[in-house]
Formats: structure tokens, C-alpha cells, sequence
């Protein structure tokens, strides 16, 4: 199995820097690496597969048509991506996710942004949630460290102020934005802190990540707030993981405030980045011991 990141842009023939822990670690518990230009999405460099073999990408977050090219491209150099096009938009885009998590998440709500038309649609089709907090995203990212102009509606009634913050959003997002636009009802979570720099409420939140459909480990979610609690019991996540058609995924949970647990979201493992805290090398070498099995 090897491992493939992203060039720095920096210094050619060199991982980019925000994944040289990774990098490092891979090496260290005996992956093979190879390195991809991102920022021209290019496999140029890459010599072919004599026969072949599963790569996993670990870099930076690729749209469906950007992967699927990655892919294609690959396949002729004989190297077998973990999770094919279509798994990959299984955990990376929320809508395709709640085919497998919808009775495990908040309500939601999504509709393809192509015109004024289309924010008009979903306005009105958000009057299902009748005056709920809502939070605002894409298919795959929020702007959460635009709180209170981007991200949160304290009523989704307020279609003022509802379509002056997605409009806000789409701003922010700019040419990064996936496809379009997610509604979610905003569920109250136990509170760990405030974020140190935006201001936004940090949650008790867990990433979980999963290969073959079974856990590889579960970690502390975010670098700030102090975790005095005990990891939660997800035997329930690990049942439900196996129904989810994917090789290679996260599953990001919070606690609620009245102590039970909601799934947030599915992310795929590629591209989804190992929390802070979390120890690389430790993380590669289960990565090793699941492979070897």
C-alpha cells in the first residue's frame, strides 16, 4: 500500500508542509510514499505500477470531478485509489452521507446553487424547520469562524436575515464552494469553550475514523478546550460504519447538551485531517497493523 501527498509549492520534490508529520510518519511504519502536484493537479511525476495496487490519498480536499480525474489518472499508472468516485463523494458530500446517517443526525435540508432562484427555493423550503436555529454550509464546509454572519440564524423564519447570511456565505466560499447549499437544524451541544480567535463556540466533538468499515481510533475533535471527560461509547457508530459504502471515512459526533450523542457528519479519509493532538505516528501505524491484516 502506499501513501500519496500533495508537493509542497515551495520546494519541489518535498511534502507540503502542513503534511510533513504525516509524511514522516508514513515513511517510519514502512509506506511507500509518492508525491502529487496539487496546485496543477498533476500525476506527471509519477512513474507507472509494473502491477497493480491500492494508494490512499492523504491532502488537500478535492471536488468530485478534481478526485475523479486523480483517479482515472492513477488507474493508468496502474495505482487503485482506496475509494473509487463514487465512494469518495459518499462521505465528502453531506447530502450523498444522509443516505446512511439521516435517523442519526439533525434535521437538513440542501439545494444546488445556480441563481438567486435557487436561494429562493431553499428559503422557502426551510420553512419546515418553524423558527429553529439553523446552521449554514456547503455540501462539504461551513464558515464557522464567521459565527454570527455566516454560519448561524438564531430563527429560520427570519428570511432576512437567513438570506443575508447565506448570501454572506457564498461570498466568503467564493470559487471554493461545493456545489451548494446545506441547511441544518442547529442542535445544542455541551460546551467545551470559546474559540480563541473567532469567537465561535467550541462543542464537545469526536472524529472517529474507520478503514474497511471498522474503527481505527477515535480522537478529541478540536486543539483547544480541555477534554475532562471520558471517550464516549460508540458501538452504535461502529454498527452503523458497516452499512456505510466507503473504504476509507470519518465520522465526526457531538454531544448534546442532555448527554446523548448525533452524528454531525461523514467525511471521506483522505482528504479529512487527523486532529491536531493526534498522534501521527501512532495513527499511521494502526493505519499499518489494519492493512497487514
Amino acid at each position: 500500500m502506499k501513501i500519496l501527498f500533495c508537493e509542497s509549492s515551495i520546494n519541489q520534490n518535498k511534502p507540503d508542509e502542513a503534511f510533513l508529520e504525516e509524511y514522516e510518519s508514513a515513511i517510519e511504519n514502512g509506506f511507500s510514499v509518492l508525491l502529487f502536484n496539487f496546485d496543477e493537479l498533476s500525476t506527471a511525476k509519477i512513474i507507472p505500477n509494473n502491477e497493480a495496487e491500492k494508494i490512499i490519498y492523504r491532502g488537500w480536499m478535492l471536488k468530485p470531478c478534481q478526485y475523479e480525474n486523480l483517479y482515472n489518472e492513477l488507474l493508468s499508472k496502474k495505482l487503485i485509489l482506496i475509494n473509487n468516485p463514487v465512494e469518495y463523494q459518499n462521505c465528502h458530500y453531506l447530502p450523498d452521507s444522509l443516505q446512511f446517517i439521516k435517523d442519526f443526525t439533525p434535521g437538513t435540508i440542501f439545494q444546488k446553487f445556480e441563481n438567486e432562484g435557487s436561494l429562493d427555493l431553499l428559503i422557502k423550503n426551510a420553512e419546515v424547520f418553524n423558527n429553529k436555529p439553523l446552521i449554514i454550509k456547503d455540501y462539504v464546509k461551513s464558515e464557522k469562524h464567521y459565527w454570527d454572519t455566516a454560519c448561524f440564524v438564531e430563527n429560520s423564519n427570519d428570511t432576512v436575515k437567513l438570506k443575508e447570511s447565506i448570501k454572506t456565505f457564498i461570498n466568503l466560499r467564493e470559487n471554493s464552494l461545493n456545489e451548494g447549499i446545506v441547511l441544518r437544524e442547529y442542535v445544542e451541544l455541551e460546551r467545551l469553550g470559546i474559540h480563541s480567535k473567532s469567537g465561535m463556540p467550541l462543542s464537545v466533538e469526536f472524529r472517529l475514523f474507520f478503514y474497511n468499515n471498522d474503527l481505527l481510533g477515535i480522537y478529541d475533535y478540536w486543539e483547544e478546550g480541555d477534554y475532562k471527560i471520558n471517550k464516549p461509547d460508540i458501538q452504535l457508530y461502529i454498527e452503523l460504519a458497516k452499512s456505510i459504502k466507503s473504504n476509507f471515512f470519518t465520522m465526526d459526533i457531538a454531544k448534546k447538551k442532555d448527554g446523548d450523542y448525533i452524528i454531525m457528519e461523514l467525511g471521506d479519509g483522505q482528504v479529512a485531517g487527523i486532529p491536531e493532538k493526534a498522534d501521527k505516528n501512532e495513527f499511521y501505524k494502526k493505519l499499518k497493523n489494519v492493512i497487514s491484516i
